[in-house]
């Protein structure tokens, strides 16, 4: 996996949520630290922040879906330790600025790459251009090692290392070469808290399996399948935005956002996406814009009677009904989505259009 993403080394992991876990932690973010992140995203790009014992602060997002860099400059305070950036749909995110932000005030990058193999931006992949990156495998994603599985790339050993160890209960990976060699001499060899994020031999051998045929299969059909949606639609009247993809910014095509013209429609957008469903097209609408209105936010619903680390005394006192990232409404009432799966062919993606024109036409003002 790091060979194949151009990194020096890899991690693997139980799933994409504990690599991100096992990123922050790894990174010495803590209890009282806050790490900056879009509202846009699924809930594990926040939730990975708490479970390291800091706190997210939400940032908002440009019309591409990722992360805007104009507006991630005001949130940073002496607390902040890191940008985590998330390439949501496949969308590379713009990362020059954002890198030049987070070496301004010595901050980490990780990037969160669940919905993005293979994006690349100036000729790096996704994942290689931060500090670390963290990819999930789960039954949705690019690939599955079998229902379950994440990995972390870096290029930083020590950095390597500290996830190792963090993923493997907090052993001393570094100085043990055989654990049961090790165990019979030594008795304790835990040099930190850590988690059982071991991934197993089966999901590995899966995935080694499903990375085979990537570039031959997945992503060429990916591609295909998306290039053949934007180049059918993206001068429809109705079509606002379509995903970006340029040369600097690859797209990886988890899926194929396109933002329509809300002040076009007669409905709502999710009627309007409820018609092509009912055309008999896969189609779906935002994933998750505001995640501060999630329960676990507005409640500051923690761990434990405390409710860590939301209370913790170490930790500034984030109001989350406060925040009001705009660009995320905005898009949440304007985003369609399709699917470009490796499986469907090109009359699947002439389906696809020809439903949305059919509702465009029905719909449209």
């Amino acid at each position: 996996w790091a060979k194949w993403n151009g990194a020096k080394y890899a991690v693997t992991t139980t799933n994409g949520t504990s690599a991100l876990h096992t990123a922050v932690a790894a990174l010495g973010i803590g209890p009282g630290d806050e790490v900056i992140c879009p509202s846009y995203s699924f809930i594990a790009s926040s939730f990975c922040i708490l479970q390291a014992g800091a706190l997210p602060v939400f940032a908002d997002v440009d019309e591409s879906h990722t992360l805007d860099p104009n507006g991630i400059e005001p949130l940073i305070n002496e607390r902040t330790r890191a940008i985590l950036v998330v390439h949501l749909y496949g969308v590379v995110a713009d990362m020059d600025p954002i890198m030049k932000i987070a070496k301004k005030y010595n901050l980490a990058v990780i990037e969160d790459c669940a919905q993005c193999f293979g994006g690349v931006y100036k000729g790096k992949k996704t994942g290689t251009i931060g500090d670390i990156g963290c990819f999930s495998f789960c039954q949705s994603k690019h690939f599955t090692t079998g229902g379950e599985g994440g990995a972390i790339i870096t290029d930083n050993e020590d950095l390597w290392w500290e996830c190792r160890s963090f993923r493997d209960h907090g052993y001393d990976v570094k100085e043990r070469l055989r654990l049961l060699e090790l165990e019979a001499k030594l008795t304790y060899i835990h040099k930190r808290v850590g988690f059982n994020y071991r991934m197993t031999e089966i999901q590995s051998l899966i995935g080694l399996c499903e990375l085979e045929r990537l570039d031959t299969w997945n992503l060429p059909n990916r591609r295909r399948n998306a290039r053949f949606l934007i180049d059918a639609l993206k001068g429809h009247p109705l079509v606002l935005y379509p995903p970006v993809d340029t040369e600097e910014r690859q797209n990886a095509f988890w899926w194929v956002p396109f933002v329509l013209d809300a002040d076009r429609l007669k409905v709502p957008i999710k009627q309007f996406v409820a018609a092509i469903e009912a055309e008999g097209v896969p189609v779906y609408g935002v994933q998750w814009p505001e995640m501060y209105k999630e329960e676990a936010y507005v409640q500051r619903n923690g761990f434990g009677r405390l409710k860590y680390p939301f209370n913790d005394p170490n930790a500034r006192k984030i109001d989350y009904t406060k925040f009001d990232c705009k660009k995320a409404q905005w898009l949440e009432a304007r985003t369609m989505n399709f699917f470009p799966h490796p499986v469907y062919e090109i009359k699947h993606m002439e389906k696809c259009v020809e439903a949305f024109n059919k509702v465009a036409k029905a719909y449209m003002k």
